[in-house]
């Protein structure tokens, strides 16, 4: 936290010198009312969420739940479930210091006469948020931005309360978001990267987040969990289904943008595909196989065992996933047809949840080849019925489709699915619970709750 204090007051000085060149005409002002906009935050806070959602947290948990594998650097010591105090430093840091302060400047700063501002940063800091206290359980939020005003060892809340202040964030975010444009001094437009200021895709998504964290009560209350998600689904608007997803955007011919998978693969190139995750998807000759692998020496696809960290002759990671330009999702249909799924199960809704189920199959593959499923496809694993649906084929089918997400390990943590054959020569033959407290927490923060066993299960993992 001594870090995360001086890039906090440091941090909104650097983020806006850094950004001006590239953002003086993002934000659109229709009343003119003075020459200062939230603009270039939002950009600077999008693009941290990109990094976090889908940089070395989301390889390090897509390396436990198998879908790859490490074969070199520190992704070998990662693959033997060695993750210590030190390896998470940066990406805890980048969290709170190079992210959510981003958001919460806005919100204090703009809020007031920026509803869509405040709305969407409002989002972003709940997926933020939502991504540190499921990897940490415990941590600091209502403290944890006041470094200018000297609390430097700001308190820790109880996972149970940072996931009722994440819903508490998404409930003032959609009241700003349905705020009327005249409300607003500056209205979003290209510095929202991700949907260009289109309010009622922020909304969607919003609704489906909430959905999301309802759902991950499920062990705590299962069936106020599912209630709750299934209202939180009713009242957005799915209607586009898949066109309206919230994805992490990279471009292809700028450098410093790179897609994080691609970039990671042509720097450092530490990992292999699963062979659990590969297997799955040629036994069932999955579509979605060569966007999610590339082809192995041999001209075919295969995986590493979690044993095995020295193969580096099979698949890699696809172009559909790692290209330079290549979108990565964080809101989906998908996900939100899957929660659907879930929730109607544990209701005893069955039919209701096999047709969610069929309808996140589909719209998965859609999304990722660009193309309806093959009609063989869906007979095998998108025409459940009431009669045939259950939790292993929901969650094993959505373990597929959120590749490059955090959600599986999540998934995996709350129901045990899939069954994982943990590497037997790691650290403990056991697949981690969570992460350990970084560093500057244990030494600087005598407020900060301090876990150092990776197997100690955070809160909602009962």
């Amino acid at each position: 936290m001594k870090r995360i204090i001086t890039y906090i007051i440091l941090g909104f000085i650097l983020t806006v010198s850094s950004c001006q060149s590239k953002l003086d005409d993002y934000g659109v002002n229709p009343n003119n009312p003075e020459n200062s906009s939230p603009s270039l935050l939002l950009s600077s806070t999008e693009v941290g969420t990109f990094a976090n959602l889908t940089g070395d947290l989301a390889r390090q948990t897509n390396l436990f739940t198998q879908h790859v594998a490490g074969v070199d650097g520190q992704y070998q010591n990662y693959a033997r479930y060695d993750i210590n105090e030190n390896d998470i430093l940066n990406s805890w840091q980048t969290l709170f210091a190079g992210t959510m302060i981003n958001a919460n400047q806005i919100i204090v700063t703009y809020g007031n006469e920026n509803p869509y501002y405040e709305g969407i940063s409002q989002i972003l800091m709940a997926m933020n948020l939502g991504l540190a206290t499921d990897l940490w359980g415990d941590v600091p939020y209502s403290e944890a931005f006041n470094g200018l005003q000297r609390n430097f060892t700001p308190k820790f809340e109880p996972q149970e309360q940072v996931i009722a202040d994440i819903q508490t964030l998404l409930d003032n975010a959609i009241t700003n978001l349905k705020e009327p444009l005249t409300s607003n001094a500056f209205i979003p437009a290209a510095d929202d990267i991700i949907f260009g200021g289109d309010v009622a895709k922020w909304i969607r998504s919003a609704y489906i987040l909430k959905a999301r964290y309802a759902n991950r009560l499920s062990q705590v209350d299962p069936t106020g969990s599912a209630t709750k998600a299934l209202q939180d689904l009713a009242a957005a608007d799915l209607s586009l289904k898949e066109l309206d997803d919230m994805k992490a955007v990279f471009y292809d011919n700028n450098p410093s943008n790179y897609n994080q998978w691609a970039a990671f693969m042509d720097n450092r190139g530490y990992i292999r595909m699963g062979n659990f995750f590969i297997n799955l998807l040629v036994t069932n000759n999955d579509p979605r196989l060569p966007f999610f692998a590339a082809k192995d020496d041999a001209g075919g696809y295969s995986g590493n065992s979690p044993s095995d960290i020295t193969t580096n002759s099979t698949s890699a990671p696809g172009p559909g996933i790692a290209s330079n330009g290549s979108p990565l999702p964080l809101v989906t249909y998908a996900e939100a047809q899957f929660i659907a799924a879930e929730a109607n199960l544990r209701l005893g809704n069955a039919a209701a949840a096999a047709t969610a189920h069929n309808e996140a199959v589909t719209s998965s593959v859609r999304a990722v080849t660009g193309a309806v499923p093959p009609a063989a496809f869906v007979t095998a694993f998108a025409s459940e019925t009431a009669g045939t649906i259950s939790l292993q084929k929901i969650i094993t089918q959505k373990y597929i489709a959120l590749f490059t997400q955090t959600e599986p390990y999540d998934d995996y943590r709350r129901v045990g699915i899939p069954a994982l054959t943990p590497n037997p020569n790691g650290v403990k033959p056991q697949i981690p619970l969570r992460y350990p407290t970084s560093i500057d927490e244990r030494l600087y923060n005598p407020n900060a709750t301090v876990v150092s066993d990776n197997y100690v299960p955070v809160w909602w993992d009962k």
